[in-house]
């Protein structure tokens, strides 16, 4: 009979360890330092993102050193990448996920707005999706006049306080978006 209270006591305490631990790591990831470090280095990422449109016949990304991957000190990966769409068309495209550990609706969908938000992009024109593997993809398409006014715009540099009202606009942002169950993988390149 001890044994097994012994055996009980060592899985609560597993428990709550595992519990306290998953915690400190959102409390992490949500922190103002972090999602300024998000934005600070999403303008590189644009860039290369802009650089490296991928055509039809193109291989797409080249990891791990693919300039168009952020990756955050907490974990995080951002992927983006623009390819040519029909007639004229820029698919501008993001996969939001932590590698090696599946990625919560929490986590992927406030970088996915985050991504949106800095870019200037107007939340309405996003589509979601998530993957069986809980990475969390979003898209936007550009004409090509609107391609041109966005590769001029510079992503914008948020500060402590526009990351505070962001992350507020997020929680009801959140419940309105568009989703597209099929998106992953049904657009075909032109």
């Amino acid at each position: 009979m001890l044994w097994l209270l012994a055996f009980l006591a060592i899985v609560v305490a597993g428990l709550v360890w595992w519990i306290v631990r998953r915690l400190s790591w959102y409390r992490r990831v949500f922190a103002i330092p972090h999602l300024m470090e998000f934005g600070q280095r999403l303008p590189a990422v644009k860039q290369a993102a802009m650089r490296d449109v991928i055509a039809g016949d193109a291989k797409g990304v080249r990891p791990p050193d693919d300039a168009r991957i952020l990756r955050t000190s907490a974990g995080l990966a951002l992927l983006y990448t623009v390819s040519l769409g029909a007639a004229g068309t820029y698919v501008h495209h993001a996969s939001v996920s932590i590698p090696g550990h599946p990625t919560t609706h929490a986590v992927g969908e406030t970088f996915i707005l985050l991504w949106v938000r800095l870019l200037g992009i107007e939340y309405g024109r996003v589509t979601l999706d998530v993957a069986p593997t809980t990475v969390h993809h979003a898209e936007f398409v550009l004409n090509e006049n609107e391609q041109s006014d966005f590769a001029q715009r510079p992503v914008e540099v948020p500060t402590a306080e526009w990351l505070q009202a962001f992350l507020a606009e997020c929680a009801t942002t959140r419940q309105s978006l568009r989703r597209d169950p099929g998106l992953i993988g049904s657009r075909k390149v032109a």
